[in-house]
């Protein structure tokens, strides 16, 4: 059953484009390591290209003045944070398995002594300041040196009311010479790891967080109930660093391959849209708690399966469209289903 939350005014209000705030001005300046986003001169995000393997986005200002997005490990010893999975930097796109090579997960402080694998800056094509903001730029997905793909990333910033933002993350993913197979897994796609006080669960250290977080779906799942399931959206909210309640809801675009997308959602604050990773997400494929995924053993029945891999032929290209809702309130309060039918319409 697919979630609305009621047609009430507000939701009018979206449908229509009435939220935009007319008087915000969005400012994009590119620095030597980042490009700096300001809305009405506080800061928002910085995309970071030089100071990792691969370049994202940190910090994501929530509506409050607190980060939205996890600090760890750009900022370590942050209350109510737990310092696991170091590889997830906040907000990127990324996928574990393409053509074999990891540009999810690198080695805390061995990046690259443990790894070939790098996703690199060719250039920022284009940046515009306004009423809204956008950032286009090219990276070079490479692996021993040696181009695998090209992505074009293309960002646009829309202020709302009260601090809130729009953020539309469209990707375009080109193969070079060689086709490119971006491999059935479960960690790929876009992803946002949320702020620890938005934990919904503590899989490791809770780090003092009162886990008071959500995960909702457009179909109305919760929690550990949407990880693996297709959807149109998902919203992931709770308490920031003041106490008061924000969210992150990410939308997939009814033009993306293989809409509505799987979600990779975790309770500890991770959520991912992601399209390539179905055997994994398959129930009847559940594994052993010891046994790993590609590359490091054969032994899991989804990596024998592959169901979902995804072959991007020699000079081809595919594009996916997402838009990231940064705002107040849980999915009711915030008419997360509203924001999603003007999304598509």
């Amino acid at each position: 059953m697919s979630y609305t939350g009621g047609v009430k005014p507000l939701s009018l209000l979206l449908l229509f484009g009435c939220v935009c705030s007319l008087d915000a001005e969005v400012k994009i300046s590119p620095l030597k390591d980042r490009v700096r986003v300001e809305i009405d001169d506080r800061l928002f995000t910085e995309w970071r290209f030089k100071e990792w393997m691969a370049p994202y986005f940190y910090p994501v200002i929530g509506p409050n003045g607190e980060s939205i997005t996890r600090h760890y490990p750009m900022k370590e010893g942050v209350a109510a944070e737990s310092q696991d999975h170091a590889h997830h930097r906040s907000l990127r796109f990324a996928h574990s398995d393409v053509n074999g090579q990891n540009y999810w997960w690198w080695r805390l402080g061995k990046e690259r002594e443990t790894s070939r694998a790098e996703i690199q800056l060719e250039k920022i094509e284009r940046t515009r300041s306004g009423k809204t903001g956008e950032l286009v730029a090219w990276t070079r997905w490479v692996h021993d040196g040696h181009m695998v793909l090209r992505q074009k990333m293309h960002v646009t910033f829309i202020p709302l009311k009260r601090r809130q933002v729009l953020m539309d993350y469209d990707i375009t993913l080109v193969a070079g010479k060689e086709p490119v197979v971006f491999g059935d897994i479960k960690d790929g796609g876009l992803y946002v790891r949320v702020a620890g006080t938005m934990k919904a669960a503590a899989h490791f250290k809770a780090g003092g967080a009162k886990l008071r977080g959500t995960i909702r779906n457009s179909r109305g799942q919760l929690n550990t109930d949407t990880w693996g399931q297709r959807a149109e959206w998902v919203d992931f909210h709770g308490p920031d660093a003041s106490g008061k309640t924000v969210g992150i809801a990410m939308f997939d675009h009814p033009k993306n391959l293989r809409y509505p997308t799987h979600w990779h959602s975790r309770t500890y604050g991770l959520l991912t849209a992601n399209r390539f990773g179905a055997s994994h997400f398959d129930p009847k494929n559940k594994k052993p708690r010891d046994v790993s995924c590609r590359p490091w053993s054969d032994l899991c029945p989804a990596c024998k399966e592959r169901k979902g891999d995804y072959t991007l032929p020699a000079g081809k290209s595919l594009t996916l469209r997402h838009r990231l809702y940064f705002h107040h309130g849980d999915t009711k309060q915030a008419d997360v289903a509203a924001q999603y039918k003007a999304y598509i319409k």
